[in-house]
């Protein structure tokens, strides 16, 4: 019995031995991050998403980081849940971190010295960001975009610190948030918000966070790239085209688009998708 077995059991072994070895399956990676930061101008906790390149983990590189700023009545999950965003920039190399600005329109609160949302995310979030990613530390790496209440606050931060950021974008900017005393009106509760915000019309809040103002100060070797569009059937067609002009008063280096559409997310979906490939030729310039 044991002289039968004994061939049978060494023939299994073979058989056995002649199998490949069986892998564990990669770890699927990871692009979207969810992350958070303790922000000493809010002094809370303060949520944020973060989308890394594909195959991030695998690599060493430091990346350009582009700051992407949602609308009023959003939050910092919008733009990965309400457009193509991930896909758009699955292949780019480049790192897009999407903050939570609340309802604050991207500004330190004439009414509330705890809501400074402008400090927020040009020191703190900046800073965890880069602590936390491999991002290029330097302006020649930071591009800032946004839709709406997020395309008036990228354009006022790039006009308020230019050398942060080397490029700046605004998809249908409701750029007249802070001159324009019959906006707020026109946006029920939210209006007292902004009053909140801004303070009265002479106020100096008011002064300081007017894009068009900035604009026409700015000193064009100084300023980042800047892009704006808007639809042809948005209500904030108008100030777009204002905010253009005075940058082209002001010899700013700009470009400006009217674009059929409207101020919806069909619209925002397109324009991010077309947008991307002119900031990461702005970002990485050719040698």
């Amino acid at each position: 019995m044991h002289a039968l077995t004994l061939p049978i059991m060494l023939a299994l072994t073979t058989v056995a031995a002649a199998q490949p070895a069986r892998q564990t399956p990669p770890r699927a990676e990871v692009r979207l991050k969810e992350e958070s930061v303790q922000s000493a101008a809010l002094g809370r906790a303060m949520r944020y998403r973060v989308l890394v390149p594909e195959n991030y983990d695998a690599s060493l590189r430091r990346y350009p980081v582009l700051y992407l700023l949602h609308g009023l009545t959003g939050d910092y999950k919008d733009w990965t849940t309400r457009t193509n965003l991930a896909e758009y920039t699955r292949s780019l190399p480049l790192i897009v971190v999407m903050p939570d600005g609340e309802n604050s329109w991207y500004t330190n609160s004439a009414d509330d010295p705890s809501s400074k949302f402008e400090t927020y995310v040009l020191v703190d979030l900046v800073a965890d960001v880069e602590e936390k990613y491999r991002a290029i530390r330097s302006r020649y790496g930071r591009a800032i975009g946004g839709l709406s209440m997020g395309g008036y606050g990228a354009m006022k931060l790039a006009l308020k610190r230019p050398a942060l950021f080397m490029f700046a974008a605004s998809f249908s900017g409701a750029l007249g948030v802070s001159r324009d005393g019959e906006f707020g009106s026109r946006l029920g509760a939210e209006g007292d918000r902004i009053k909140q915000i801004f303070g009265p019309a002479d106020s100096e809040t008011r002064k300081t966070n007017d894009v068009f103002a900035l604009a026409a100060a700015a000193k064009p070797a100084a300023m980042p790239y800047l892009y704006l569009d808007c639809g042809t059937a948005d209500s904030l067609l108008a100030s777009n085209r204002e905010l253009a002009a005075a940058l082209h008063k002001a010899g700013v280096a700009y470009e400006f688009h009217e674009v059929p559409g409207a101020h919806t997310w069909d619209y925002w979906d397109a324009r991010i998708r077309e947008v991307l490939p002119l900031l990461i030729r702005r970002l990485s310039p050719a040698p």
